[in-house]
């Protein structure tokens, strides 16, 4: 709570240890799925070889289920009444460098661009708890792109297609699941490894193109404009928050980094060393769940605000 009086511009970075208090699963947290030998789909390995999509697919129809039913926990709600509050956000400049090459957002723009959570979660947690403002640094799952032509749809829908086509494939997996654990992104573990005879559906518009998730797989890279919303809303920023993230992955530490460097307050409330202590990095350190902690935090800036509203 002293940590954010006094600060008007506090953004909020956040990591996948938020949402294992929802019962999905991390890669790089002290019991991730890295930690087990689980390896990640690969940017190149989706893009050029259509088995590894088939593979993708079929393990996600049986690991889809689970994910998507996520629901979200007292730190997200937290955290949105915390925005509402105006307890966390940045507020900045817009400009055309913060929207993808060709968007025609921008000229519905009201000259100002809030962002008050940065994501590496892909599960869209935060907009189902009511958080407004949030830039999804890696992406949404629940989004499907076609890599010809650009055509998006639902994933949900696309599933419902797929379980169709492979109805007698999708049974014989459920018989024979090799574990129940959940895995991240909507990933399981099958007994069955023959995707070979799987049918994936193509893209309805242009016919021949195959769909990808909206989500930055291992080894591809954050999209330029969303980087550079993201450097100028820690360079707005009086104050940032890591909540639920050990800042492994660079496409986020790179962004405590820059703070770090000009002098920006960095306080971190994560389970587990991170990054930032590793390599020196000055910051105040929260070593507790994220759910319990952030509830209280909200609940004293509800009390303050219903104080004042009386007097």
């Amino acid at each position: 709570m002293e940590w954010l009086e006094g600060k008007q511009n506090v953004l909020c970075i956040t990591g996948a240890g938020l949402s294992t208090e929802s019962g999905l699963a991390d890669y790089r947290g002290n019991n991730g799925s890295y930690h087990r030998g689980h390896k990640p789909m690969i940017h190149d390995q989706f893009m050029g070889s259509e088995y590894q999509r088939q593979r993708y697919w079929g393990r996600g129809m049986v690991g889809w289920r689970n994910f998507d039913t996520a629901q979200p926990n007292d730190g997200h709600y937290a955290l949105a009444s915390l925005e509402q509050n105006r307890r966390i956000g940045v507020t900045l400049e817009d400009s055309p460098d913060f929207y993808p090459e060709h968007s025609d957002a921008y000229l519905f723009s009201s000259g100002q661009r809030q962002v008050t959570i940065i994501t590496q979660n892909v599960d869209s947690l935060h907009r189902r708890a009511g958080s407004t403002h949030v830039t999804e640094l890696h992406g949404r799952t629940d989004r499907l792109e076609c890599m010809t032509c650009g055509h998006q749809r639902d994933r949900n829908g696309f599933h419902a297609e797929l379980e169709t086509l492979n109805h007698a494939w999708l049974q014989d997996a459920l018989q024979q699941l090799e574990d129940t654990e959940q895995r991240p992104d909507g990933d399981a573990l099958l007994k069955n490894d023959n995707y070979q005879d799987l049918i994936v559906p193509s893209c309805p518009r242009c016919g021949d193109g195959f769909f990808k998730p909206r989500v930055v797989f291992f080894g591809d890279t954050v999209p330029k404009h969303r980087v550079h919303r993201c450097a100028a809303a820690v360079e707005a920023a009086d104050g940032i928050l890591v909540v639920g993230s050990s800042l492994a992955v660079y496409s986020a530490y790179r962004h405590v980094r820059a703070a770090h460097t000009q002098g920006t307050p960095i306080a971190i409330l994560n389970v587990g060393e991170t990054r930032a202590e590793l390599e020196g990095l000055e910051c105040l350190k929260i070593e507790a769940p994220a759910g319990p902690t952030l509830s209280l935090v909200a609940k004293y800036f509800d009390d303050n605000k219903t104080a004042r509203k009386s007097q």
